[in-house]
């Protein structure tokens, strides 16, 4: 599977928000803080950090959520869980 992620990321206080590109087409994605507090490096970050270091954050979600857009259909919105990261 093949993703380009868009560098528009947005973070609104709990989500960040972003598009890929799939084969079939664009995908919206979203990762709540609760999925960012996951990675051991972010287990604490605050608003502030997670939006510094969202680019970073989202290179390091990206298995995760190549395994979640494999299942996704153009124009869909996924959530990446808690649950669906091991870090």
């Amino acid at each position: 599977m093949r993703a380009e992620f868009s560098n528009q990321i947005e973070w609104d206080g709990r989500t960040l928000s972003f598009e890929a590109a799939i084969d079939a087409g664009r995908v919206i994605c979203r990762v709540p803080r609760e999925t960012v507090h996951v990675l051991r490096l972010y287990g604490d970050a605050i608003a502030r950090e997670i939006y510094q270091e969202r680019h970073l954050i989202v290179e390091k979600l990206s298995p995760f959520l190549l395994a979640k857009l494999s299942l996704a259909e153009a124009g869909q919105t996924i959530e990446l869980l808690p649950s669906e990261v091991r870090d």
